[in-house]
């Protein structure tokens, strides 16, 4: 496909990839020059569940569809709960995930989506090493 050469064809492509896996959630789409994209992490596959008000539910570096379902299960089952005291309340969780890499596979995807894509997580990955301790 290519990069987006205008909202329009961005916007049929994230249809295209709706109707390909069977999205059933809004999906947001950005502008063309990553605004969200740049506020929100820079990542090229990161999730956030964005609650009523504009409240960050979830947010997770990397996509996994069975980690959103399991989370706003989770979240819906909690925000209903009645328990003896007639109230709950919501508290903060980080927790570190595991999933499976495959770089070749991944830069090919990367290349794909355009050169802009690929230079952008290449820039990203070398930040990443710097802030590893030695």
């Amino acid at each position: 496909m290519g990069p987006h050469d205008s909202f329009e064809t961005k916007l049929n492509h994230a249809r295209l990839l709706r109707d390909a896996i069977g999205i059933k959630r809004p999906i947001l789409v950005d502008d063309l020059s990553g605004v969200a994209h740049h506020a929100y992490g820079l990542l090229p596959n990161m999730s956030w569940v964005i609650g009523r008000g504009g409240q960050i539910l979830y947010k997770a570096d990397w996509t996994s569809a069975a980690n959103i379902e399991a989370f706003v299960e989770r979240y819906e089952a909690g925000r209903t709960r009645r328990p003896a005291s007639g109230t709950v309340g919501p508290y903060l969780t980080e927790q570190i995930e595991f999933r499976d890499l495959d770089r070749p596979a991944f830069y090919e995807r990367l290349h794909r989506n355009g050169s802009r894509a690929y230079d952008e997580f290449k820039a990203a990955e070398e930040i990443w090493r710097r802030r590893q301790p030695s």
